[in-house]
Formats: C-alpha cells, sequence, structure tokens
C-alpha cells in the first residue's frame, strides 16, 4: 500500500511537471509567433542604436536622449510624432564643410512652420553629432567652441551634439564623415547613406514623411 502510494504520488508529480512544461512551451511559442523583434544597428528597417549627451541649441548646452523622445508604439498611419535626421559629422572633414550649406535652404523647408506640409501634430528636428574623426590632426582643436561656431559659420539653426569623446560614433559604427540617417517617429531607420542608392537624405524625406491635407 505504501509503495502504492508513493507511485502515485510520483505519477502526480510527472504529470504536474509535464503539463507545466506544455503550458511554458505554449506560451513561447505564442510570443515567439505574435511578437516581430526588431535589430538595432544603422540599417535601414533597424530600431535606432542609442543616442546620447550634450546639445547646443544656440543657447546653452542642455542634456538630450534619443530614446527619451521617440515614442515606440507610434505607427505609420499615425498623424503625429517627431522625425530625425542625424548627421553624424566633423567640423575638421572637409566634405562636411562642403555639404554644410545644403542644409540651409533644407531647414528652411523642414523646420519652419507652413513650408511643407505635414499632418498638424507631425514635425521634423536634425541633429548633428560632431565627432573627432581625427583628434590627432595638426594644427586643429576640437572643442565645444568649434562645434558652436561651425554651427554659426554655416547659419544653422537646428542643435549640434558634442561627441568629442566618440562615444556614440563608437556605437553607431561610424567610420567616416558625413554620414546621414532618417528615423522614424517610432525609432525605425528609414534611410542610411551608408546603403544609399544614389538619393540623398533630402529624397528620402521627401518619399517617406507624410504630407499634410
Amino acid at each position: 500500500m505504501i509503495r502504492r502510494d508513493m507511485d502515485n504520488e510520483a505519477g502526480a508529480r510527472s504529470d504536474g511537471l509535464m503539463i507545466v512544461s506544455v503550458i511554458f512551451i505554449a506560451a513561447f511559442t505564442y510570443i515567439a509567433l505574435t511578437t516581430n523583434p526588431v535589430y538595432t544597428g544603422v540599417g535601414v528597417g533597424d530600431k535606432v542604436p542609442e543616442l546620447s549627451g550634450e546639445i547646443w541649441d544656440g543657447q546653452s548646452w542642455v542634456e538630450f536622449d534619443l530614446y527619451e523622445n521617440l515614442d515606440f508604439t507610434w505607427t505609420e498611419d499615425s498623424e503625429d510624432g517627431t522625425w530625425y535626421v542625424i548627421e553624424f559629422m566633423d567640423t575638421n572633414c572637409g566634405a562636411c564643410q562642403k555639404s554644410a550649406p545644403d542644409f540651409v535652404p533644407q531647414q528652411s523647408k523642414w523646420l519652419e512652420p507652413g513650408s511643407r506640409s505635414m499632418p498638424p501634430d507631425m514635425d521634423v528636428q536634425f541633429i548633428a553629432v560632431a565627432f573627432s574623426l581625427n583628434p590627432d590632426a595638426d594644427g586643429w582643436e576640437y572643442s565645444q567652441q568649434e562645434i558652436k561656431d561651425f554651427r554659426q559659420e554655416y547659419d544653422h539653426i537646428f542643435p549640434y551634439m558634442d561627441d568629442l569623446d566618440n562615444s556614440n560614433r563608437d556605437v553607431w559604427g561610424i567610420d567616416y564623415t558625413p554620414q546621414y540617417f532618417l528615423v522614424a517617429p517610432n525609432g525605425i531607420i528609414e534611410y542610411a547613406s551608408p546603403e544609399a542608392a544614389g538619393d540623398s537624405v533630402w529624397d528620402a524625406m521627401e518619399s517617406v514623411i507624410p504630407r499634410g491635407d
């Protein structure tokens, strides 16, 4: 009798463990089938890497964290949200200096109210991330003042981020300048210049950012 009871108890435990295992496997399978994990990277379709640091907004240096300004629940049929144009650049980069004037008409088009139609609760922000591509360059001093001077010289009205310690550059894996990215309000990259086939970030913006009525 005692042996039979022990066998019954062992069988009950085994059945219980089997039920728990089945439930766990079913739950795991459900999650795997109903979720769409997004890879964090710097290619089109990737979730944008983190980007944070001090930005010069024309008045003062203030802390900025991109993730805190994204809406990860945003969908393509939403009529609100902020799109981000992110440029990785170096103030001592000839190509960056050459392309800097291109931002003037674009900032007028996208940053000034009423220029390019968008849904009423949608907007665009530009961020230039200034890092030191060649920190040992002779005769060149990287500094926050140099970032401010560069911004002013080219009449830019958008924020510049101080990444002179190359922390964001390293996270993003940036190895040349300039590079441009268009990030949707939910943090998904819609354009990445390293893999673009001749189209500019401005072309991509016209293509993917919705128009208003």
